[in-house]
């Protein structure tokens, strides 16, 4: 059996904050970069954005370690299938349109081509098995702001060889991130269960009236939010004593959220038209809060922590 083909061409499917972020870091990687997307016009004017992401990585990050690659915007998707030696999807979270941007990549699938989707949670033995693409697809869930972020949740579809997903964690890890393999092809995967099921609780306790947004968002920064980055919560456990979460836990769970529809609460905002920053109103009014200086007040914050966990921990 031959080896298989280095991966040198990565096609790029989409333009959002995902795909731009993806472009950027593949070009400093080396990669040479075909970026595609619908809209011939919102390509046509992405550059700006993509030299934007890449001279803020400069300067917070330092200089890519390697000679950079390259970057093409193609407008047809023929161009990309013929070339890609990975194929990179970031359209929108929608499994129909997925299957679809997959199914039109022929050549790609006949010569063997890597296919990685970056769904926060779909399921990858479903879009694999109706795209045709079931023995060549990994989920990659990139986390937002994928250009910072370190990590990389790869998701093994049902019927993924192992060798594909050793692969995709090789690719991960040649621009920079740390992949971690997801067995299961779960919902949410990893990372997003965690999430939402804080994000269930912290709902249900506005919705019961027990604390304010502003109150809830205080307690998570400024508690396990400082801690989390150095000790995860399986090591907080470790260290707390599993006996004493045992106990904890006999009167604790029962009294947490477990509706398995969104809550009341959020529905009624969605309901009201009541969406979040875009919207002007969402658990917080946001038409006198300043969204820009919040982003990079976060981004930065995500510098000075992989900076720490660089010094100390050997990240």
């Amino acid at each position: 059996m031959s080896a298989p083909k280095p991966v040198r061409h990565v096609g790029i499917c989409g333009i959002g904050q995902m795909g731009a972020a993806a472009s950027v870091s593949f070009k400093r990687a080396g990669y040479s970069v075909l970026l595609w997307a619908r809209n011939a016009s919102k390509l046509a004017a992405v550059e700006p954005n993509l030299i934007e992401i890449e001279t803020w990585m400069d300067e917070h990050m330092g200089s890519p370690p390697r000679d950079g690659g390259s970057l093409q915007c193609v407008t047809q998707l023929d161009s990309l299938d013929e070339q890609a030696d990975l194929v990179m999807d970031c359209i929108a979270e929608e499994l129909d349109q997925k299957v679809d941007l997959f199914s039109r990549m022929p050549r790609s699938i006949e010569r063997g081509a890597i296919f990685i989707t970056t769904t926060s949670g779909l399921s990858i033995t479903e879009m694999g098995r109706r795209s045709g693409t079931e023995h060549l697809l990994a989920g990659t869930h990139f986390w937002n702001p994928p250009h910072l972020m370190p990590l990389v949740e790869v998701i093994r579809g049902e019927r993924t060889p192992a060798e594909i997903v050793d692969r995709v964690c090789d690719v991960i890890e040649s621009i920079g991130k740390i992949p971690v393999r997801v067995n299961r092809d779960v919902p949410g995967f990893i990372g997003n269960r965690l999430l939402h099921a804080m994000w269930r609780e912290a709902i249900h306790l506005v919705q019961e009236g027990i604390a304010t947004p502003e109150d809830i968002d205080l307690v998570a920064r400024l508690t396990f939010g400082l801690r989390m980055p150095a000790v995860g919560p399986l090591e907080n456990m470790d260290l707390v004593g599993l006996d004493l979460i045992h106990k904890i836990h006999q009167y604790l769970l029962a009294d947490l959220a477990d509706d398995h529809e969104p809550l009341a609460a959020l529905s009624e905002l969605v309901s009201r038209g009541d969406l979040g920053m875009d919207h002007d109103q969402g658990f917080y009014d946001w038409r006198n809060r300043d969204a820009n200086e919040l982003v990079e007040r976060r981004d930065l914050q995500i510098v000075r922590q992989l900076e720490f966990l660089r010094e100390r921990v050997g990240l």
